[in-house]
């Protein structure tokens, strides 16, 4: 009976521990894609990293995110990112500082991918180039197309209007 609440004691103890080292601390970086498709739709970027996203821009003719990294580390880390699937979707490749890399790893999430990207202390810019981003027309754009092909369907059933 001794042992048991030894081991109660002692698992109640680094409980606290064992989560908070094992729990991930993440920023949002908002309103990513602003500056993309009809600029109405934008997803907050959740990061874990030693530096500080300051800005990001989503460039549709390249089909890519791109952000900028600032602040000063004096050891090589990892930048954990999780990417919605409405921002970006189908990973071709990440750049860092214009340069491919090819050890990042992704795991993909319900709503979100998870991008795990190795930095050195000199890394400022990191692209993710996938095969869709942000939209180009939103919402309102589908609600007109639907409703004009209904409206030309009725009017080619019923036949010609006369004036």
């Amino acid at each position: 009976m001794l042992k048991i609440a030894i081991v109660t004691a002692i698992v109640i103890l680094l409980a606290p521990m064992a989560s908070s080292s094992f729990a991930q601390e993440y920023k949002t970086f908002p309103s990513v894609g602003k500056d993309a498709g009809d600029g109405m739709t934008t997803y907050d970027v959740q990061y874990s990293s030693t530096k500080d996203i300051v800005s990001a821009s989503v460039s549709v003719k390249d089909k890519s995110v791109d952000f900028v990294l600032a602040g000063k580390t004096d050891t090589n880390s990892t930048l954990l990112i999780k990417l919605p699937k409405g921002l970006i979707n189908g990973f071709i490749g990440v750049f860092v500082d214009g340069q491919i890399v090819t050890n990042y790893t992704t795991t993909d999430e319900t709503t979100d991918t998870l991008v795990s990207i190795p930095i050195t202390p000199l890394t400022e810019n990191i692209s993710i180039v996938g095969t869709t981003v942000v939209p180009e027309f939103g919402p309102v754009a589908a609600i007109v197309l639907a409703i004009s092909i209904v409206a030309i369907v009725t009017v080619t059933r019923l036949g010609p209007i006369r004036l």
